[in-house]
């Protein structure tokens, strides 16, 4: 998605975005210096005020929890956004209006859309009311009043029409409504409810808005159960059931527990678990582990403790490995046999029930576990298929410390002493400019006022030469973006490396000390960068001496060594 909204827009509307204002907004923030605004940090709890606002930067920084970021940077975390709702949320507010030609979304959402999915909501709450065996069939099922109140339960009356008959009055009507999965077309013309004598349960996206419904049948019947389909506003393998009611019980979720169904979710939250939430008749996605991924560190998955049970188990985790960073916790719990959590709950109570996600398998015991059924690890061929088979799937980890451990605990169940035989194939890579030697410090310092005042690349020229050392590759990438993107800020100038391993190389150095005053910036910059060209043409004369030590130069590198020569002794 970064790659689809034209480079240029994003710049345009980090410029027109203030950055203190932004977080003044959610966070009242107190003036400490000309530039600088403080308070304590929304990402952690703290008793004084650590996370700083660089108005001149467009940039944020606690110095209590390291978080960090621009503007985009603070909604994706503070809100909860994923990073192409945090530029809709800031396009919005800056009045701008995304480049549809790049953007994702090809197909523009009817602006009554929600509305008209909350009114056919209280459509069916208020025919749950006139309707003795939906209620019954509830009741019967230990649901209150006030748990079906919290989650807008409903019921479709038996019929072909009452949707089509309330809502769609015209043409336009019938169209939208088939749009948002509300009427089928029938072959020969015309439309019917899609919904019918079914107990609905509205499905609400991360602003509260109704998107979809699923329906469970309350007599003899299949499905049992019918999901919307997808919609411009709807889409199965992004949304979860519960999440929406979970983050309006819990201002911070410590945990969250993914189940199967959604009367599960709402069994859960009758009995006080009320942070579970619901794949709608998916398996779990990428987009579900990272849109929980923002709201906690610690996901507990819930299965049938049967044989499809803990397949559907494997199937999540290996979605979840290549998402697994440092800090995720994952646990799996299984249920005794036919049990779910609905029935368990109500068996048990609360108290139990966390017990049990007490005892909850930690994603390596499972992964180790589960391999270590399909092979014999008393004997060397079955060891050494037990590695192979887990080594393909540790591989997809992210580099990392649990990627360590995984490795670590890999060789002791295959009694391999020494670790390096099992290196992942990434980490061979390349290294980043953080893994290799040390660049030379008037370019660290060069790199930090540069990150830090953008429109110093201003000052460079001649434009530096290309040099092979450590550091140089990026000094030059990060001069030709500002050059080219006038007036950039901190925070817009890191926008550029997204998704890339120096950023976090930058983002140190865009809140490093490097006390220097003001007015002496501009003077200091400039002499480091006669400095770094100093640097630049020692290495190419060293480059060419070492080889003329191997072979005889030619007539043009002699030139070139007499020229960088000449041209160092008037620097």
């Amino acid at each position: 998605m970064t790659n689809t909204i034209p480079r240029e827009f994003i710049d345009l509307l980090l410029s027109r975005i203030e950055l203190v204002d932004l977080i003044d907004h959610r966070v009242p923030l107190r003036k400490k210096s000309s530039n600088n605004y403080f308070a304590c940090c929304p990402f952690h709890t703290e008793k004084s005020a650590s996370f700083s606002v660089s108005q001149k930067k467009q940039f944020y920084y606690c110095f209590g929890c390291g978080a960090h970021g621009n503007a985009i940077d603070f909604l994706m975390k503070y809100d909860r956004l994923s990073f192409p709702e945090a530029i809709e949320a800031l396009a919005k507010e800056a009045q701008l209006e995304i480049p549809r030609s790049s953007y994702v979304e090809t197909k523009p959402i009817p602006a009554d859309s929600y509305e008209l999915l909350q009114k056919i909501t209280q459509f069916y709450q208020q025919q749950l009311k006139i309707s003795p065996p939906a209620i019954a069939y509830l009741k019967e099922r230990g649901l209150s009043g006030e748990i079906a109140k919290q989650f807008a339960i409903g019921f479709a009356p038996p019929g072909w029409d009452h949707i089509l008959q309330t809502f769609g009055k015209t043409p336009d009507d019938k169209q939208k409504l088939s749009e948002l999965g509300m009427l089928i077309k029938k072959e020969e013309g015309g439309h019917y409810d899609r919904f019918r004598e079914r107990i609905m349960f509205p499905i609400h996206d991360r602003r509260g808005r109704i998107v979809g419904f699923g329906g469970r049948i309350i007599d003899k019947g299949e499905p049992k159960y019918l999901n919307s389909p997808e919609t411009p506003i709807f889409q199965k393998g992004r949304e979860l059931y519960g999440l929406y009611e979970a983050q309006q019980t819990h201002q911070e979720l410590s945990r969250v527990l993914i189940v199967e169904g959604y009367m599960d979710v709402i069994a859960l939250f009758q009995h006080g678990i009320t942070y579970a939430v619901a794949t709608l008749g998916t398996a779990t996605t990428s987009h579900h582990i990272q849109r929980l991924a923002r709201y906690t560190s610690h996901l507990i998955f819930c299965f049938d403790g049967d044989t499809a049970g803990r397949t559907a188990a494997w199937r999540a985790l290996l979605v979840i490995l290549p998402l697994m960073q440092d800090g995720l916790q994952i646990h799996f719990m299984f249920l005794p046999d036919n049990e779910d959590p609905d029935s368990l709950i109500r068996k048990i109570g609360k108290e139990n029930f966390e017990k049990k996600m007490e005892e909850a398998h930690p994603l390596s015991h499972f992964f180790f576990q589960s391999l270590a059924l399909e092979t014999d690890l008393s004997n060397k061929d079955g060891r050494a298929r037990f590695v192979k088979l887990a080594k393909e799937h540790i591989d997809q980890l992210p580099e990392g410390i649990f990627q360590q451990m995984m490795l670590e605990e890999l060789a002791k169940r295959a009694r391999i002493t020494d670790i390096k035989q099992l290196k992942p194939a990434h980490s061979q890579r390349p290294h980043s400019l953080k893994q290799k030697a040390r660049p030379p410090s008037a370019l660290r310092l060069a790199m930090t006022l540069l990150t830090q005042e953008p429109t110093l690349a201003e000052l460079i020229e001649p434009a530096l030469p290309e040099v092979n050392l450590p550091g140089f590759s990026l000094l030059h990438e990060v001069i030709a973006i500002a050059k080219y993107s006038k007036n950039l800020t901190t925070g817009a100038l890191l926008e550029h490396w997204r998704d890339r391993d120096e950023r976090k190389t930058l983002e140190k150095l865009a809140h490093a000390e490097h006390l220097i005053p003001d007015e002496g910036i501009q003077q200091e910059f400039l002499g480091l960068i006669q400095c770094l060209r100093k640097l630049g043409q020692q290495a190419a004369i060293d480059k060419l001496l070492a080889k003329a030590n191997q072979a005889e130069l030619s007539e043009e590198e002699k030139q070139e060594l007499r020229s960088l020569q000449k041209e160092k002794a008037l620097l």
